[in-house]
């Protein structure tokens, strides 16, 4: 028995300071593999490779300031579906896209809050200090406007695409369904059939599903919404009694 206990001591005194030296010049190689993974858009776009998606978020205002890691948050299960329908059935785009990407707004808000944002999961080049410096939607008149507002337009998710959508003309505003009354989404505005692909600009056709019957003269067609009212969505509300 105290044969075998110094054989244990023994066996311990030289694997525990292996260890220690093990994770010691392990802890460096491991975090770079770490941020290369997590922290680097890099890593994604080596399997998306001229995807239409990649070229427009690089091209987009997102592309300097973001990783893919920062809005694309799944479980580990997920990648390991992905890969098998790249494998089996892979999708062609947009023939394949049934319904609208859905972009949650807690996303969003990580960035474009003010207060009371989750950023704990913010990766990105952009440092956490600058996050200031980025639009808050809850300071400019017609954003905050359009948050305490409520809609019930049924989520552009939930919303079976028909062949003219998925090529990017947006469906007569009377033919959505509609549901429970819930907040207005950012996907409402900034989502939908013509904003896929990283493209989350505001366009005058995510206007006309609430507001379809304002200003049907040839004015507001020939024109548009954003044509007016852009600048009202980028005023602060400091500004918007002036």
């Amino acid at each position: 028995m105290k044969k075998f206990g110094k054989i244990l001591r023994a066996f311990l005194m030289l694997t525990f300071p292996s260890l220690l030296i093990g994770m010691g010049i392990g802890a460096y190689p491991g975090y770079k593999t770490y941020e290369y993974t997590w922290k680097d858009a890099n890593f994604c776009i080596s399997c998306h490779v001229h995807d239409y998606a990649t070229y427009s978020w690089e091209e987009s205002s997102h592309g300097q300031a973001t990783t893919c890691h920062d809005c694309h948050h799944q479980p580990l299960h997920q990648y390991i579906k992905e890969a098998y329908v790249y494998v089996t059935k892979r999708p062609v785009f947009p023939k394949d896209l049934h319904h609208t990407p859905n972009v949650p707004s807690d996303l969003c808000q990580s960035c474009h809050l003010s207060a009371h944002a989750d950023r704990s999961t913010i990766t990105g080049p952009l440092a956490k200090e600058n996050l200031a410096h980025v639009p808050k939607v809850d300071k400019l008149y017609l954003h905050a406007f359009h948050l305490e507002r409520k809609t019930k337009l049924t989520l552009l998710k939930s919303h079976q695409l028909s062949d003219e959508e998925r090529m990017g003309q947006f469906v007569n505003p009377k033919v959505i369904k509609q549901d429970e009354e819930r907040a207005i989404a950012c996907s409402d505005c900034h989502g939908g059939p013509t904003n896929r692909a990283h493209h989350f600009s505001a366009v005058d056709l995510s206007c006309v599903r609430c507001h379809g019957n304002i200003h049907r003269s040839p004015m507001g067609q020939e024109y548009g919404c954003r044509n007016c009212h852009f600048q009202e969505f980028l005023l602060p509300l400091d500004n918007s009694a002036r």
